[in-house]
């Protein structure tokens, strides 16, 4: 990996870098907004069919445990594939990672709208949270191997900015489109996302890990080095930091699907 870092060019920033004998496919601007529209992927999985809880446990006479055990099956497949997603991108590259788990996430969208049952419903949305984490790994992983210092710093808040809107916009998204069509079109809409993002990515989504810098994958050097970082007790206050914040942004996102499928039903009730 080359870094523009010496202190003769008299810069006060870093510049950004890209891997020997390779040329970056976008601009710094084009390349925030595609690593800010992958990190949405998680987010937007979650947000925007909470609105539509009460039309698919109607659709499908499901009870409510059941239903949220959509919710939990994708979270939990999210949070453990989140710790092996790092190691897959430091193994086999940035692009063929994204791109095949932006494909596996497609097709787990499609599946979610045809679903014929809450049981297929849940294996789908499993499947959608093994994939999801992939976008918000990328963007940190690619952001460190073109940029850093103030650079970094800047493209990293861009991305970070880009994916605080989702709480806010992803639940109008969903209830309009619940509103208007069915809930299977919000997993449609999904679907078309992961389609869009994955041609965007084809075509413009550089590698920017080369062969030489990767590092071998396997289950034992996983868990060595997991045991070496989780050992180092500022990186555990630091995450412990991480964490608390994300607790209160889920705290909040389950009590606003809960206000959204009570009022839902309510509005439903009367009609």
């Amino acid at each position: 990996m080359m870094r523009n870092s010496e202190s003769g060019e008299g810069h006060s920033e870093s510049a950004p870098t890209v891997p020997a004998g390779m040329e970056p496919a976008v601009g710094h601007r084009s390349l925030a907004a595609m690593l800010g529209g992958l990190s949405l992927l998680g987010p937007l999985s979650i947000d925007a069919y909470l609105p539509a809880f009460a039309d698919i446990q109607r659709d499908f006479q499901a009870s409510t445990a059941d239903l949220q055990l959509t919710l939990t099956g994708y979270l939990l497949a999210f949070a453990c594939m989140s710790l092996v997603h790092g190691p897959l991108f430091d193994a086999f590259g940035r692009r063929r990672v994204i791109l095949s788990a932006l494909l596996a996430f497609g097709l787990a969208a499609l599946g979610c709208a045809l679903s014929p049952s809450v049981g297929w419903l849940t294996a789908f949305r499993v499947v959608q949270g093994m994939s999801a984490g992939v976008g918000t790994v990328v963007g940190r992983a690619i952001i460190r191997d073109c940029f850093e210092g103030a650079a970094a710093t800047r493209l990293l808040a861009l991305v970070s900015m880009i994916f605080s809107l989702s709480p806010a916009l992803a639940p109008v998204f969903g209830g309009w489109v619940v509103t208007l069509f069915t809930w299977r079109a919000i997993f449609l809409a999904l679907f078309a996302y992961a389609v869009a993002m994955l041609v965007l990515c084809v075509r413009s989504l550089p590698e920017t890990l080369p062969r030489h810098a990767r590092r071998p994958f396997g289950i034992g050097i996983m868990v060595h080095q997991y045991v070496a970082v989780f050992g180092n007790r500022r990186f555990r206050l630091v995450a412990l930091a991480i964490a608390l914040g994300f607790a209160g942004l889920f705290v909040y996102v389950a009590s606003d699907g809960q206000s959204c499928w009570g009022r839902s039903r309510r509005i439903r009730s009367k009609a």
